[in-house]
């Protein structure tokens, strides 16, 4: 009996030891999922259902090393520009349930500051509006606390690159168009949060101002990072689609959670939704957004001729720039 006893005990211990690898059989290997990056170049749309398999971690290696397949990649500018928009588009659809803010720190320190030049404006009107969702009204405050820790995720994950204040200056500036000028001091908020020198000094009196222009001028910045050229953002517009951009949204204003706990919501409600504690521990690993979604997001401005991401709208490129 004794016996018996034993080999039920290890057959028990034996099941129960397999249960969190049955539980992880739905995650995507990450080299499984990069053997896939050649195929997610080509059509981004795709990198939403690879995100969602990957656990957090491997989410923003993943990320990572698209940007990087996407630089190294021939082809013009625009082509790349449109390129890393729908991938780190697509990418925070798929974000696994408070890991959004990890993948915009990803976005900002690999993707290259010239194609940042198109992504801080169209993530600004399109994923991270404080007016995205009309039901839902931010307040200053609110706002404040949300955007300023997000920079300091940010500033986390950029602190080891050579351009870091350039980039950071890209997050920050997509966050003051994305607040749509309220509260007045949120550049100043901003930038206290940068490391104290000559680089803050910079981006306080030149390359913030210019970045969030009416008319946006980043020269000052890609010079200093010794960038690419900036893209024509028409062009790249142009061959990123608005129709994609419309199915997007349309897509990831689904449902709050599905049954892997990924986020679908439209991405605002994500960032700016209710928090049980503030965002500064965010740094040391805890999750960015725990809200409930509050409603859909309104769609893509992109059919308004009068917006500048309208492809058919005249910027009046500056001839040395665009030849």
């Amino acid at each position: 009996m004794n016996k018996m006893k034993m080999v039920w005990m290890a057959v028990a211990a034996a099941m129960f030891a397999g249960l969190p690898l049955l539980a992880q059989e739905k995650a995507l290997p990450l080299a499984e999922a990069r053997a896939q990056i050649g195929a997610i170049v080509e059509n981004p749309a795709s990198m939403t259902g690879i995100m969602k398999q990957l656990s957090a971690a491997d989410q923003t290696s993943f990320l990572a090393d698209v940007n990087a397949a996407i630089s190294k990649m021939p082809g013009s500018n625009e082509d790349k520009a449109a390129r890393f928009l729908n991938v780190n588009r697509a990418a925070l659809k798929g974000a696994a349930k408070g890991n959004l803010a990890n993948l915009v720190a990803e976005v900002f320190a690999t993707v290259p500051p010239e194609a940042l030049t198109i992504l801080n404006e169209r993530f600004a009107e399109d994923l991270f509006n404080r007016s995205a969702n009309p039901s839902r009204t931010y307040t200053d405050d609110e706002l404040v606390n949300i955007m300023s820790n997000l920079m300091v995720r940010v500033e986390h994950r950029t602190a080891d690159s050579d351009d870091a204040a350039v980039r950071n200056t890209f997050a920050a500036a997509m966050l003051v168009k994305a607040s749509n000028g309220s509260p007045s001091n949120l550049s100043d908020v901003l930038l206290s949060t940068f490391p104290e020198g000559k680089e803050r000094e910079l981006a306080k009196s030149e390359w913030l101002p210019a970045a969030t222009a009416a008319q946006p001028d980043y020269e000052a910045m890609l010079g200093y990072a010794d960038a690419g050229v900036q893209p024509n953002p028409v062009l790249a517009l142009q061959l990123a689609g608005p129709q994609s951009l419309d199915a997007f949204f349309d897509d990831v204003a689904s449902s709050p959670l599905d049954e892997d706990q990924r986020e679908t919501t439209p991405v605002t409600d994500q960032a700016f939704g209710g928090f049980a504690e503030p965002l500064s521990s965010a740094v040391e690993g805890t999750g960015f957004g725990s809200g409930s979604p509050v409603g859909s997001g309104q769609p893509p401005r992109t059919d308004d001729p009068d917006k500048p991401w309208n492809p058919g709208y005249n910027r009046n490129p500056r001839p040395e720039r665009y030849p």
